[in-house]
C-alpha cells in the first residue's frame, strides 16, 4: 500500500482556509484594478469636475492607493473597496440618476460584500444600497433632490420604479447565487478537509502499525539470534549439569526475563524436579529439593502431564498458580515441555517480573529453543550411558587382559637378555638394579618390563626413552596378537575336536560303543590321567547301586 506523500497532506491540512486565501488574492487583484482604471476615470472626467468634487475623488483614490499598496488589515481594505464603490455609485445616481451607471456601483458593492466576507454583510450593504437608489428617486420625484446634471432626459416615477425594481431583483438573484456558491464551496472544503483529516489518521495509524511490526521483527529477530547463539553455546558442552545451567543463565541473559528454571522428570515419572535456575531464589529452591507432581500442581505439574505449553499472563489472576516466597516478583510465567520422540524429559519454566510479557511471537521461539534444549540433553544422556557402557567395556577388557596374561605368565616365563656376548634366554642381566626399566603395557594392564642400561651406567636421553616406549607399546601390542592367534588357534582344535566327535557320536548306535569313544578321545587331551564316562546317577551319590566304569583302552 502506497502512503500519500507528506507534502501534500501538509497542503491539505489548509483545505480549511483555502477560501480566506482566495479571497485576500481576490481583493488585492481588484484593488489593483480599481487603482488602475480609476487614475484613468480621473484623468478622464477631471475638466468636469468642480473644485469639491476634484477634492473628494482626489481624497477617494488616495484612500484607495492607501489600501491597495500599503499593509492594512484585511477588513479595512475590503471595507474600503465597497465603500468606494457606494460613494461613486451614490455620486452618479444623484448627479445623472438611473440612466447612468451608479445602479452598477452599488450593485458590485453589495457583490463586493457577498465574496470578500464570510459573514451576511452583503445583506446589509444591499439593503443600504437599495434604500439609497430608493430616497433619492423618491426626493427627486417629488421634486426636493433635482438631478444635478441638465444633459438628461426628464426621469419620471416609473422610470425610478422600474429600475428601482430591476436592482432589487437582479441583486437579490446574484447574492443568492453567490452565498450559495459559498455554502457549497464550503461544504466541499469541510468534506475535503475531512477526508484529509482521515486520510491523515490512516497514515499515522498505518505508520503506527509499520512501526509495531518493525519493532516486533527487530525483537523477533533478535530472540531468533539469541536462540541460535544458546543453541551454539551448549552444542559444544557434552556435561548434562554444565549444560542445563548454561541455558538457564544464558535464556535470563539473552532475553531479559526475571527467572528460568528447568525441571527433569524423576525415573518414576510422577514427579518434575528442578535441577537448574537462573535466579537466586530458584538456586534456594534447587538447595530445597524443589520438586512438582506431574498433572496436580502448578503450571509445571500441568505441562509435564500434557505435553502442552502453558502461559498465565497475569499469574495473580491464574487458579493453578503456585505462590512461590522464592520467587515473590513474578507476574507473567510460560511452561514448555521439553519432548522428544512423545517422551516427556522435563519442562522449561520461565517467569517475568512483567503482567502480560509473553507474545505468541516469543512464545514460537520458546519452543524452537525448548525442543533444542531437549534434543541437548538426550544427547548428554545418550553420551553418558556411552561413555558408562564403554568404561564397562575397557574395565571387563583390562581384566580379560590382565587374566589371560596372568595364566599365560604361568604357564612360563618368557626372559630374554642380550648382552656384548649375544642374546640369552631365561636369564636376567647383572646390572639390572641400574637399568632403566620401561613397563610394557596393555589397555592399562602392565603385562612385562623392559630394561636397558649403558656402558658406565651413562644416562638415557630423552630422545632414547621415547624411542624406549614406542618399542615397548609396539611389542605389547605384538605379543598380544601372538597371544590371541594362539588363542584363536586353540580354540580352532577343540571345535575341530568337537566336530570330529559329533561326527563319530551321530554314527554310533550302540551306547557302550558311543561311551568308549568318548572316554579314549578325552583321553587323548593333554595331561590327563584317567577318564570316567557316567550315565545315570554319579557314583559317589548311589552308593548302593553297581557302578559301571569304562577304563581307557
Amino acid at each position: 500500500m502506497t502512503l500519500p506523500d507528506n507534502d501534500f497532506l501538509d497542503q491539505a491540512g489548509h483545505a480549511l482556509f483555502q477560501y480566506d486565501r482566495w479571497q485576500a488574492k481576490f481583493l488585492s487583484a481588484v484593488l489593483r484594478l480599481a487603482s488602475g482604471f480609476g487614475l484613468l476615470a480621473f484623468i478622464t472626467n477631471a475638466p468636469q469636475f468642480g473644485i469639491a468634487e476634484v477634492i473628494a475623488f482626489s481624497l477617494i483614490y488616495a484612500s484607495l492607493l492607501i489600501m491597495t499598496f500599503a499593509p492594512m488589515p484585511y477588513v479595512l481594505r475590503a471595507g474600503t473597496l465597497i465603500l468606494v464603490c457606494y460613494l461613486i455609485g451614490a455620486y452618479s445616481v444623484l448627479q445623472f440618476g438611473p440612466w447612468s451607471a451608479g445602479v452598477a456601483y452599488l450593485l458590485a458593492a453589495s457583490i463586493f460584500a457577498s465574496l470578500l466576507f464570510d459573514e451576511r454583510m452583503d445583506r446589509p450593504v444591499f439593503a443600504i444600497n437599495f434604500a439609497t437608489l430608493v430616497l433619492i428617486g423618491a426626493l427627486n420625484t417629488l421634486g426636493y433632490l433635482p438631478l444635478a446634471s441638465a444633459k438628461i432626459p426628464e426621469t419620471t416615477t416609473l422610470d425610478w420604479f422600474s429600475y428601482a425594481v430591476d436592482y432589487f431583483v437582479v441583486g437579490i438573484v446574484l447574492l443568492w447565487a453567490l452565498n450559495l456558491l459559498k455554502s457549497e464551496f464550503r461544504t466541499v472544503a469541510d468534506q475535503f478537509q475531512s477526508a484529509m483529516a482521515s486520510l491523515s489518521k490512516t497514515r499515522a495509524d498505518l505508520e503506527k502499525r509499520v512501526e509495531e511490526r518493525t519493532a516486533g521483527l527487530i525483537r523477533k529477530t533478535e530472540q531468533l539470534r539469541a536462540a541460535s547463539y544458546i543453541a551454539r553455546q551448549t552444542a559444544e558442552i557434552q556435561n548434562l549439569d554444565t549444560v542445563l545451567k548454561a541455558v538457564a543463565n544464558l535464556i535470563t541473559d539473552q532475553f531479559g526475563f526475571y527467572h528460568t528454571g528447568i525441571f527433569l522428570m524423576n525415573e518414576t515419572g510422577t514427579e518434575v524436579v528442578l535441577v537448574s535456575a537462573s535466579s537466586e531464589g530458584g538456586k534456594r529452591m534447587i538447595e530445597k529439593g524443589y520438586s512438582l507432581k506431574v498433572g496436580s500442581q502448578g503450571i509445571v505439574g500441568f505441562v509435564a502431564a500434557e505435553k502442552k505449553p502453558r502461559i498465565a499472563l497475569d499469574v495473580g489472576a491464574d487458579a493453578v498458580y503456585f505462590n512461590n516466597p522464592d520467587l515473590p516478583m513474578t507476574r507473567s510465567e510460560v511452561a514448555i515441555p521439553l519432548v522428544i520422540r512423545d517422551k516427556t524429559l522435563g519442562v522449561l519454566d520461565i517467569q517475568s517480573d512483567q503482567p502480560h510479557a509473553f507474545s505468541l511471537d516469543e512464545i514460537d521461539v520458546l519452543q524452537v529453543l525448548s525442543d533444542q534444549l531437549a534434543a541437548a540433553i538426550e544427547n548428554a544422556r545418550l553420551l553418558e550411558d556411552t561413555q558408562a557402557a564403554l568404561n564397562q567395556v575397557e574395565a571387563l577388557t583390562a581384566v580379560r587382559t590382565r587374566e589371560s596374561w596372568s595364566q599365560k605368565v604361568r604357564e612360563g616365563e618368557f626372559t630374554y637378555t642380550y648382552t656384548p656376548l649375544g642374546l640369552q634366554a631365561g636369564k636376567t642381566s647383572e646390572t639390572t638394579d641400574q637399568a632403566v626399566k620401561i613397563p610394557i603395557t596393555l589397555r592399562g594392564q602392565k603385562i612385562g618390563t623392559i630394561s636397558i642400561a649403558r656402558k658406565g651406567n651413562q644416562p638415557l636421553s630423552d630422545i632414547d626413552i621415547e624411542l624406549i616406549n614406542e618399542v615397548a607399546y609396539q611389542t605389547g601390542l605384538a605379543v598380544d596378537n601372538i597371544r590371541l592367534v594362539e588363542d584363536a588357534t586353540l580354540r580352532a582344535q577343540q571345535e575341530e575336536l568337537i566336530g570330529e566327535l559329533a561326527a563319530r557320536f551321530s554314527q554310533s548306535t550302540d551306547i557302550d560303543i558311543l561311551l568308549q569313544t568318548a572316554a579314549r578321545e578325552l583321553g587323548q587331551v593333554a595331561d590327563v590321567a584317567e577318564v570316567s564316562v557316567y550315565v545315570g546317577e554319579i557314583p559317589e551319590q548311589a552308593p548302593q547301586r553297581k557302578r559301571t566304569r569304562r577304563p581307557l583302552g
